[in-house]
């Protein structure tokens, strides 16, 4: 009822008893709409399926530098630490009004859930994570093959279910081998080593070491909270979303069934269980169709790279199937870019110059934002949704290798600041840890060591 939140919609609380909450980096900025420089480019122009942020760069726009894998474990992070069904991308939200349906902290409960005395379907007894009843090789699913998960959205597509799969195996491996099957004990070693692997691993690789360094020994600038974190729009609806522009034309799942394009061109396109057409997710995974890992992380042949970083998105991402839109939508409303800039203005972010120059940094000359972009007018000072600048800030400044300096700014001071704010991260209750479980490199712990252990089994 009235200030009750929807049944089966309740936000997740963190052991500390909150909720998840949105809010504003720079909430004294004006919004882009409001801003007297000239209109910016209107979404439905700027992120149309034909449009300038179509990717034609073809194999010149790998980036070996960056595995595919941390595509979608980016994908995955951004699961578990926010999450809003409600907010609407035709009518204006206030983030403070708009609850975040997962707790902001590194935490995996989009794997564990509520845990195994709220949540036990998820669970083989009090502690071991159940997989696929047919084996090991997909997530947990019901008759109709829906997967029983403590997050849908990591049934997206075939890779993020994989990796969520991963996760799953990966608790199991610690809990059986390595915490004594005490639930509490396994559970915070699998966080700790997770939390290690986006602060050590993963931010270096986005935002370079050097940031991360500067952050860590210097402190944050711009992400404040007083207790709780909270997860803010900038972060979430504009620069953490770079991710979409790493996504490949297709990827090779493994060496037999060979590869896929990431969602089909046709909207209802039939699916055929025994043909890898695409990787669509949302129905059982043949075991002949699972992911070989060493095709996605580390430095060996044959490893996949992502993308480079940079306004051009592949085209399957700007006709999005059914299976992650509603059905019956206009075709101009399955472009993620159109649906991404819409986003942001219905958040009212502001530009991306407004921002960039809030932070100090050096903002991009209207000629670096709109020389190459057909149809946009150079002399004019025309502002960015910051979504799109920080995608083009990164292309221009650093080559698509990584995040350019507001967006790596933003990224690693949220991820960072989400880990200084949990009070049972282990920046907080040990911030000399090391990680403890098997590894390439002693003291070190990589995605790549995570998923090793995980495939014990």
């Amino acid at each position: 009822m009235h200030g009750e939140y929807l049944r089966g919609h309740c936000p997740q609380k963190s052991v500390f008893g909150q909720p998840g909450r949105f809010g504003r980096m720079f909430p004294h900025l004006r919004s882009l709409k409001e801003s007297h420089l000239p209109q910016p480019a209107q979404p439905d122009a700027l992120g149309a399926a034909d449009g300038p942020m179509k990717d034609d760069l073809d194999d010149e726009g790998d980036n070996p530098g960056i595995p595919a894998g941390f595509t979608f474990f980016g994908q995955f992070v951004d699961h578990d630490i926010t999450f809003d069904p409600t907010s609407s991308l035709e009518s204006q939200n206030d983030p403070l009004a708009v609850r975040n349906f997962r707790i902001p902290m590194l935490e995996l409960d989009s794997v564990y859930g509520a845990g195994p005395a709220a949540q036990p379907y998820l669970y083989d007894g009090e502690g071991r994570l159940l997989t696929s009843a047919e084996g090991d090789h997909d997530i947990l699913r019901n008759h109709q093959g829906v997967a029983i998960i403590g997050d849908p959205r990591n049934d997206e597509n075939l890779i993020v279910s994989q990796m969520h799969l991963a996760f799953a195996k990966f608790h199991n491996q610690v809990f059986d081998q390595e915490a004594g099957q005490d639930f509490e004990e396994a559970q915070r070693l699998v966080r700790w080593h997770y939390q290690w692997v986006v602060l050590h691993d993963y931010l270096p690789r986005i935002c370079g070491q050097a940031r991360v360094d500067d952050i860590l020994e210097n402190g944050r600038r711009h992400y404040w909270f007083a207790e709780e974190p909270y997860m803010p729009v900038e972060f979430s609806v504009a620069a953490f979303r770079f991710g979409h522009g790493q996504v490949r034309a297709g990827y090779a799942i493994n060496e037999t069934a060979g590869g896929a394009r990431l969602f089909p061109s046709e909207a209802d396109a039939p699916r055929d269980a025994s043909e890898l057409v695409d990787l669509r997710g949302g129905a059982p995974v043949a075991k002949e169709h699972t992911v070989d890992w060493a095709g996605f992380l580390g430095d060996g042949e044959g490893v996949q790279p992502s993308r480079l970083i940079n306004t051009r998105l592949n085209e399957s991402l700007l006709f999005l199937p059914d299976s992650v839109v509603p059905a019956g939508i206009p075709d101009e409303a399955r472009s993620l870019a159109t649906r991404n800039l819409k986003r942001g203005a219905a958040f009212s972010l502001p530009s991306g110059q407004s921002v960039a120059a809030c932070m100090g940094a050096n903002v991009l000359s209207q000629d670096e934002l709109w020389g190459e972009v057909p149809g946009m007018p150079t002399p004019a000072p025309v502002p960015a949704p910051l979504w799109y600048y920080v995608l083009r800030e990164a292309e221009v400044r650093e080559a698509g290798k990584r995040l350019g300096e507001v967006g790596g700014q933003i990224v690693a001071e949220v991820l960072i600041g989400l880990l200084e704010g949990d009070r049972a991260s282990f920046l907080n209750h040990a911030p000399e840890w090391k990680p403890t479980l098997p590894s390439k490199k002693e003291g070190h712990f990589t995605l790549e060591d995570l998923i090793h252990i995980a495939q014990r089994s």
